[in-house]
């Protein structure tokens, strides 16, 4: 039993990743649903609601300084893959582990720098809600540990840190 929970655990986690996109090409095809007749059931943590403040800063990105969203002093991203006319999520599952959604509670987004004209929300399939920028919902990156961090430009070829206009700061 303890080497099927191993071996299910590998199977999330590598396709957390290749749901997402790797840094060493496209994203794959999504692996095959594990049975779970027997097993226990995989959680995927989601980030809590809460009250979201969006500010416009700078951060080196590809080499060069650029002007970008941060939440809580980290840089957000959008996933190319989700849509933005009409807005929807399309990052769940595993995706959620390494790119955590930004949740609002329903209070009023907080903004420094950008425009209020352009943020929004979208009703994601659990029923949260999801701030967006231009009409692209937004995430932070797991990896990115500290204010300078862009580790997941350009991930899969399918994320992108956000500009103050919801544009990529890197075009795609």
């Amino acid at each position: 039993m303890k080497a099927r929970t191993a071996a299910l655990v590998l199977v999330v986690a590598l396709g957390g990743l290749t749901a997402c996109g790797s840094a060493a090409g496209p994203p794959a095809s999504a692996p095959s649903e594990p049975d779970l007749t027997d097993g226990p059931a995989v959680v995927i943590p989601t980030p809590s609601p809460e009250p979201v403040t969006l500010t416009a800063g700078k951060a080196e990105v590809g080499g060069a300084e650029a002007d970008v969203v941060r939440f809580k002093d980290r840089v957000v991203y959008r996933f190319e893959a989700d849509e933005n006319k009409p807005s929807k999520v399309n990052c769940t599952g595993d995706c959620l582990v390494i790119w955590p959604p930004l949740l609002t509670d329903g209070t009023p987004v907080k903004l420094t720098g950008v425009d209020a004209t352009l943020v929004g929300t979208v009703r994601r399939a659990d029923g949260l809600a999801q701030v967006t920028l231009a009409g692209w919902p937004l995430y932070l990156y797991k990896q990115d540990q500290s204010p300078t961090d862009t580790k997941g430009e350009g991930v899969g070829g399918n994320w992108s840190v956000v500009r103050p206009d919801g544009k990529p700061v890197i075009s795609k």
